[in-house]
């Protein structure tokens, strides 16, 4: 039950609730992030929020729920007074399916509202990318902070599913981002509009190499009840490390009346408190053409509108088992993850040494006129030409050589797939 008794000091009995679930049979694969804290420090994390949020502010209940607001900041703030904060109806430890990405892609796109105009040849980077891996409702926002990497994780094995004393309830995948990526290309019927300025053809989309990287995410799902016939709120705390982000959400049903909170938030489904990473979930990086420096945030902000729509889990969940045997679904350490990184960053080079010589290359030595300021000794522009030409001659091998860097660091996996299309 809700406390509801204002300003209550904490009870010595540590009361702790088990439930039996069944665990899914996850590949090797799967890495999982344990849970840093227990959910007692996540309630009392969220409790001076958990307070506000479910007011009613009825004339019968307000001195007690203010007690209880105080209450909840005193034991957050001034632990060692020993005051209890609101305590939710049901508390439950959560694994949650998601997906890490790296991936650089090709498309078609245009950089002009003018459907006459050409397209151009769109070079994206998608590095430590977030995906959902679960079709709930949590697949439309991040749980998954920035700071985290594969340090954070180990293999998934049963011992993980109690932690702190508590069971976890562990969810099974079935989102696959390779799936998805198939199915913008085969089921699109038009351009994709990410702004005015800026579309794209999904069906010319290119993979020039993907890897995937599953893994669990731990958090913890706390569902309060007001008093009252008022809308459930539920709040989602990340646990992967100190307590930090997470999400308040409405429950609203046919017959409870919207919390005054909500009338605050307005149309804001899932509203994100505590501390938050600034960087997109998708973190897209078009590295080519160079001379669009804000189509990346574009990009981002469309990606986040589709995956955050309310019907997105829907459309993302596969009709089919997913299956992990694909050689691009990689484990998410830094053995599988160096080579990659390092594949991407020569991309970024071969993109920078092209540009350099496209430039270089409309050049006219014949028209080169040599201005000195101060005035110096007569310039041959004869020899500035041939020190042009000599540096033109050079990057050109420099980029032959980063072509064949590239080429042979290519992941033995990724080539290993690239042969199974070719015979298919």
């Amino acid at each position: 039950m809700l406390a509801r008794a204002g300003l209550i000091r904490k009870s010595s009995c540590n009361c702790r609730r088990c439930y039996s679930f069944s665990i899914p049979d996850y590949h090797p694969k799967v890495r999982a992030i344990p849970f840093a804290f227990p959910p007692e420090a996540a309630i009392t994390h969220v409790g001076p929020t958990a307070a506000s949020v479910t007011r009613s502010f009825s004339p019968s209940t307000i001195r007690e729920e203010l007690g209880c607001l105080a209450g909840s900041f005193i034991a957050k703030h001034l632990p060692a007074i020993g005051y209890q904060t609101i305590q939710p109806e049901r508390t439950q430890a959560l694994y949650y399916p998601s997906w890490c990405i790296d991936a650089e892609a090709e498309a078609k796109a245009w950089f002009s509202p003018n459907p006459e105009d050409p397209p151009e040849v769109v070079t994206v980077h998608f590095q430590h990318a977030e995906l959902p891996g679960n079709g709930m409702d949590l697949a439309r926002i991040s749980l998954r902070d920035e700071t985290v990497t594969c340090k954070n994780t180990e293999p998934f094995t049963p011992a993980l599913t109690n932690q702190h004393g508590y069971e976890i309830l562990c969810l099974p995948f079935n989102i696959s981002p390779l799936e998805l990526l198939s199915r913008a290309r085969d089921t699109s019927f038009g351009v994709a509009k990410v702004d005015d300025d800026f579309r794209f053809d999904p069906r010319s989309i290119k993979l020039n190499l993907v890897a995937a990287y599953p893994i669990l995410i731990p958090v913890y799902v706390l569902q309060y009840a007001p008093q009252g016939p008022y809308s459930r709120v539920t709040i989602i705390v990340e646990a992967n490390a100190e307590p930090g982000r997470y999400y308040v959400h409405f429950v609203n049903g046919p017959d409870l009346r919207k919390l005054p909170a909500q009338e605050f938030f307005g149309e804001e489904d899932f509203i994100a408190m505590g501390v938050s990473g600034s960087k997109c979930r998708f973190s897209p990086c078009i590295i080519s053409p160079r001379s669009r420096p804000s189509a990346s945030e574009d990009l981002c902000a469309w990606m986040s509108n589709f995956v955050e729509d309310r019907g997105a889990p829907l459309r993302l969940t596969s009709k089919q088992p997913i299956s992990m045997d694909d050689c691009r679904v990689r484990e998410w350490t830094e053995q599988e993850i160096l080579p990659v990184h390092e594949w991407m960053q020569l991309g970024k080079d071969l993109i920078r040494t092209r540009g350099m010589i496209k430039t270089i290359s409309t050049v006219n030595v014949d028209q080169i006129k040599v201005f000195e300021f101060p005035p110096r000794m007569n310039t041959d522009p004869k020899k500035v030409a041939a020190g042009l030409q000599g540096f033109f001659k050079a990057e050109g091998e420099r980029l032959r050589k980063l072509e064949e860097t590239r080429a042979a660091r290519t992941p033995a996996w990724w080539r290993q797939w690239q042969d199974s299309q070719k015979t298919n």
